[in-house]
């Protein structure tokens, strides 16, 4: 009975002098100091340098040389020459109208000034003539004059009767009035023949119109340019202000594009200067070059910066009305820029520098690009630093890198 009760106790006591044992002999193992990972990243060392920047703008050509040509006069069309998008040089005819109308309308206006003409020819004649009768006229009242003097002194004395007398009042009477006729229409020579003339100038005005009338029915290019639009097909009938074609200069040819504001006191500097600021574009694998020729004259309020005009250079027939371009516009050269890839850039204007193994923070302004890489200014940059140039996820100040220079 005593020894149940006392084996428990015994194992017990054998299994707690079994642990302290093992506790007293096992091995102990030095503890395991943490180490921090360094991040292998890639760095470039920093170069002050002067450069150009370059300013990636988006545009549409355009051109202030763009013309919509209209009928003048109502007509049908009779031929049309050209088509859409084909170049064509100044004076070339376009488009014909039917011009029977208003040739007949110049037969009948040279019809009317040859007939006045003739008029003036009359009156000169008629002028000449009536001077050459006035010395008649003249003669005839004295003649007139005397008869009647004589008919007065044959009554007086009874030789005659007053019969004769009364016919010889009234042939005096007869001619004074043929007189002052023929004085009359010959003081009315003046404004008889200005009246004429005032005609002919009349006529000869609406000949004129006529003649321009017909000339409007040939439809030609006020410039050399490319045909933009088509409106109208032979047969078709036109009136007075109905639109034909529409044609662009080629040599106005120019890209609207957006100067960012904060490059815009730069820009405006340098045209004030007088430099030649230059832009290069590629469309379809093909490079064109432009020239700031001009500013805008007016700021939208939507927009965050003013328009500059880009006036191409060069060949222009292959470069089309109304396409999109791609600029890369030559900024002048400023100071103390460092040259670095857009890996570098985090956000809009921090970038790190690798100092003893670690990042450290830094504010830089983005002045500009060249050539696919950023170009940024920070006084806190000296030359020989080295840069970051690898995006990392979780870059802080303070983190461990090891760097790999580029």
């Amino acid at each position: 009975m005593l020894i149940r009760f006392l084996l428990p106790l015994i194992i017990l006591a054998a299994a707690v002098a079994g642990y302290l044992y093992l506790e007293q002999t096992k091995t102990v193992k030095p503890p395991v100091e943490p180490t921090e990972k360094a991040w292998q990243v890639g760095g470039m060392p920093v170069k002050i340098e002067a450069l150009s920047p370059q300013l990636n703008l988006y545009g549409r050509v355009e051109t202030p040389q763009y013309a919509t040509l209209t009928a003048a006069l109502t007509a049908d069309v009779v031929t049309v020459s050209v088509l859409e998008g084909i170049l064509v040089a100044a004076g070339d005819v376009l488009i014909q109208l039917d011009d029977r109308d208003s040739k007949l309308l110049i037969s009948q206006r040279d019809a009317e000034l040859a007939e006045l003409k003739a008029k003036i020819q009359s009156e000169y004649k008629r002028h000449t003539r009536d001077k050459q009768l006035l010395n008649s006229e003249q003669e005839l009242l004295r003649y007139t004059q005397a008869s009647v003097t004589r008919m007065q002194t044959l009554v007086d004395k009874g030789l005659t009767t007053r019969v004769n007398l009364d016919t010889a009042l009234a042939d005096q009477a007869r001619q004074h009035v043929s007189l002052q006729r023929l004085k009359y229409d010959i003081s009315e020579h003046g404004p008889r023949l200005a009246q004429i003339k005032a005609q002919q100038s009349r006529a000869q005005a609406l000949l004129e119109q006529a003649n321009v009338d017909d000339s409007r029915t040939r439809i030609t290019a006020p410039f050399a340019g490319r045909i933009s639009k088509l409106n109208v097909a032979m047969g078709d009938r036109v009136r007075g202000g109905d639109p034909l074609l529409s044609l662009y200069a080629l040599d106005q040819l120019e890209v609207r594009a957006q100067i960012p504001q904060r490059h815009l006191a730069t820009v405006q500097t340098a045209l004030a200067q007088g430099e030649s600021l230059l832009a290069t574009a590629t469309v379809s694998g093909q490079e064109y070059a432009f020239k700031l020729a001009r500013l805008s004259g007016e700021m939208q309020i939507d927009k965050g910066g003013l328009d500059a005009l880009f006036r191409l250079q060069g060949d222009n027939t292959t470069l089309t009305l109304g396409a999109f371009v791609d600029l890369q516009l030559q900024l002048p050269e400023l100071d103390d820029l460092v040259l670095a890839p857009f890996s570098a850039l985090y956000g809009l204007n921090q970038v790190y520098r690798i100092i003893d193994g670690r990042l450290q923070s830094i504010d830089v302004i983005r002045v500009g690009e060249r050539e696919s890489n950023v170009l940024l200014r920070s006084s806190e940059l000296v030359a020989g630093d080295i840069l970051l140039v690898t995006q990392l996820p979780n870059a802080i100040t303070g983190l461990r890198v090891e760097a790999i220079i580029e």
